[in-house]
């Protein structure tokens, strides 16, 4: 019989039609990952892939197999969920996957909250991208997720839409949109240069489809990987960007290193932003993903807290300091 390690190790695998990508997502090398499948592979008497041009393609029996090792996973978190949620049992470890602005915008700032009515709980925090977030809840290594935006359809991934983020216009300290009141339209986008983030970033995605309502496109001026290096660009006067507003609005503001005197505000940098006009008026939706299947009570607690403290983020905001950071709590990359 297989094992249910080996239906991990495959479902990796079909997931990704790739032994080099699945190996990755399960953490062992890839001769060990086709090892597996060749083995699942001899007692179902059958070949689960057909290996083309260094892709993989799953096969009838493969398709057949890869339902029910789905089932059979979700069996099996099921029975441990039930076991590890028994009442005179600790609550257990609550796995929550979200991209960094999310993370240091709803997730941390709830957790002292949590821990003060769910003393035995552990809340594991994975900040992840929201494709790789999206997986997480997907394959059962996070219990729940929050990403900007929709994700691919899934008939296994649970949606709900929390809240939603209004897109602002980010700019340094200084700059002449900081001179006029009230919102900012695409149009006036269209001479500015632009800092973005890489092709693929859901924010980039974000930023595209806005600027469809402007009549020209602004050219692009640098690309950053990441909120806090785009941050910096657009400090230093390098261009403007276009964010969701939650991804500029710190989780509150940190001490200095010894717990005593905050640093100078000349110290860190500063950007301003303006509301951004839509014309749908709508911001990017922030969802909330799980399985369908019910959590455990501890999880489901935590999804409430979560629902309660996701609150709209269209209010006005003159400036803000550029932080990024999470304080005492850690966050695994």
């Amino acid at each position: 019989m297989f094992q249910l390690r080996q239906l991990k190790i495959f479902i990796a695998a079909v997931e990704t039609l790739s032994f080099t990508q699945a190996a990755k997502r399960v953490h062992l090398s890839q001769p060990s990952v086709t090892e597996q499948v060749r083995a699942l592979e001899e007692v179902v008497g059958q070949p689960l892939f057909l290996r083309q041009n260094n892709r993989l393609q799953l096969t009838p029996a493969g398709e057949k197999l890869a339902v029910r090792a789905r089932e059979l996973l979700a069996l099996a978190d099921d029975s441990f969920r039930e076991v590890r949620d028994n009442a005179a049992e600790p609550a257990g470890t609550i796995r929550v996957a979200a991209p960094q602005t999310l993370c240091t915008s709803i997730l941390v700032p709830q957790l002292l909250h949590f821990a003060a009515t769910h003393p035995d709980a552990q809340v594991a925090v994975q900040e992840r991208n929201s494709q790789a977030t999206a997986q997480a809840v997907l394959n059962g290594t996070a219990d729940l997720g929050l990403v900007h935006g929709w994700p691919a359809s899934d008939a296994n991934l649970q949606v709900e839409v929390i809240t939603r983020d209004m897109p602002v216009v980010v700019f340094s300290a200084g700059h002449p949109l900081g001179l006029s009141s009230g919102l900012v339209t695409p149009d006036a986008l269209a001479a500015l240069p632009l800092i973005v983030t890489m092709e693929g970033c859901r924010y980039r995605e974000y930023l595209e489809a806005l600027l469809q309502e402007a009549p020209a496109r602004p050219r692009i001026r640098g690309v950053a990987d990441s909120v806090p290096a785009l941050m910096q660009m657009v400090s230093a006067g390098l261009g403007v960007s276009i964010l969701p507003k939650m991804a500029i609005n710190p989780a509150g503001t940190m001490p200095g290193p010894s717990g005593g005197a905050r640093k100078p505000a000349e110290a860190r940098p500063r950007v301003e932003w303006r509301p951004l006009a839509t014309r749908s008026g709508e911001g990017l939706p922030i969802c909330l993903l799980t399985q369908p299947r019910p959590p455990a009570r501890h999880v489901a607690a935590f999804i409430d807290m979560i629902r309660l403290a996701a609150t709209p983020s269209d209010e006005p905001m003159p400036a803000v300091h550029v932080q990024h950071r999470a304080g005492r709590v850690a966050i695994a990359k």
